[in-house]
């Protein structure tokens, strides 16, 4: 199957049209941030990721500005959602090409194998994670730092890991912290 681009003036400036948007109002989400205005910055921020191709179906809790997402087959987010420092959502892999060539097999232009990626609600992604396409990540799901997801992650676990395995059923994870958050030093952020 192959599918081709037909790629017009209007088509270019309407692509660049939408980066200045983004990159405008990412910009501003900043601003408002450096001035504590976070619940304003996150909002602008998510409206920013919209115009480059994003859907949200609700607020985010927080999405750094050092990320990479990748709208090319479209990224699904839910409500509730944190997307930590250095995360990467790709929704394209160019491997693919690379792989034909070693068969002898090289296509006149690059080939890349694209599929959407969907994130349901309440999940965190910890810093450094890199979630590929075709990923379909659960509601209440916590990924670990440095993980490296592919594939489902089921509703209501705790993955880590290269490549990202099951650690924990959430709620079980969740009542051993709640029992040893009394001896941790907490930061507690305020609304």
């Amino acid at each position: 199957m192959r599918a081709e681009v037909c790629v017009s003036k209007h088509n270019n400036l309407d692509a660049f049209m939408i980066k200045v948007f983004f990159y405008l109002l990412a910009y501003c989400a900043r601003v408002l941030q450096k001035f504590r205005f976070k619940s304003m910055s996150r909002s602008l921020y998510q409206r920013a990721l919209e115009i480059k191709g994003l859907t949200f179906s609700g607020p985010s809790r927080y999405i750094d500005f050092n990320v990479y997402l990748d709208p090319t087959a479209g990224i699904s987010i839910g409500k509730d959602i944190v997307i930590s420092t250095r995360v990467i959502i790709m929704t394209h892999d160019y491997s693919y090409t690379t792989g034909l060539a070693a068969l002898g097999a090289r296509p006149d232009t690059d080939v890349a194998y694209i599929k959407s990626v969907t994130i349901g609600d309440n999940v965190f992604i910890g810093a450094g994670s890199i979630i590929l396409p075709g990923s379909d990540i659960g509601s209440n799901v916590i990924i670990g730092a440095g993980s490296v997801v592919r594939g489902k992650v089921e509703s209501n676990s705790v993955v880590a890991g290269n490549p990202a395995k099951f650690l924990a059923n959430i709620n079980s994870w969740a009542k051993h912290k709640q029992e040893t958050v009394r001896s941790m030093d907490l930061l507690v952020d305020k609304r």
